[in-house]
């Protein structure tokens, strides 16, 4: 979670430098916004009808692939907003899947602790997700400050100002910085996470099975 919330949260600190030093207009980046907001907002809306066709193993590699193509097409594309605009789409629909999953994931540890140890944690489970993206936020802000210093950007007058490998150092950080941090958080999953459908019915079973379950609880993740 703390990798791919350092990767998204990195990309969008990043957008109103991109949009005023890189593409030179930036009152587009309200536009950008708006797209990407409505992507995530369907994003969201379509995510019920996959997760019940799909696995979340499927779901969070075919949402990091989107992930990737996006990250690629926007670090190439010419500064126009139907390349970038669609780049941005690819990425945030693929980071809203995401973010369902990561909470889903969140949520079945609580099972799984109570499986371990004997105790359910929900409070302290569940406060794991405002402080990730504290972290987060505040890794991405120190490599904005220091990438807008690297850059030239933090003194520069005007847009023009900004050298090519000044942009191109804004566009690394923006792009190729979070895109190796989200794509370690899936190698990270796809490597140790381990609690797939099936674990979890097992865990909900012998819980069950203990009497540690209420009623209410004997629920599918």
């Amino acid at each position: 979670m703390a990798l791919f919330m350092i990767g998204y949260t990195t990309t969008t600190s990043f957008g109103v430098y991109f949009f005023k030093y890189a593409f030179k207009n930036e009152g587009m980046y309200s536009v950008f916004a708006a797209i990407l907001g409505i992507s995530q907002l369907a994003a969201l809306t379509v995510f019920p009808f996959f997760s019940k066709r799909f696995s979340r193993k499927q779901l969070y590699t075919f949402a990091t692939a989107m992930v990737v193509l996006g990250y690629v097409i926007f670090f190439i594309a010419p500064m126009n907003m139907l390349p970038i605009g669609a780049a941005g789409v690819l990425i945030f629909i693929g980071q809203a899947f995401i973010q369902m999953l990561m909470l889903m994931f969140l949520a079945d540890t609580i099972e799984y602790g109570q499986w371990k140890l004997g105790r359910r944690n929900e409070s302290i489970t569940f406060s794991v997700q405002p402080f990730v993206n504290k972290i987060g936020g505040a890794i991405a802000s120190g490599i904005v400050g220091a990438t807008l210093i690297l850059s030239g950007i933090n003194s520069a007058a005007a847009p023009d100002d900004v050298t090519d490998s000044g942009l191109l150092i804004l566009k690394s950080a923006m792009l190729i910085l979070p895109l190796i941090s989200i794509v370690a958080g899936y190698l990270v999953y796809h490597m140790n996470f381990k609690i797939d459908k099936e674990m979890f019915d097992r865990i909900v079973s012998e819980l069950s099975e203990r009497g540690d379950l209420h009623p209410n609880e004997k629920e599918v993740s």
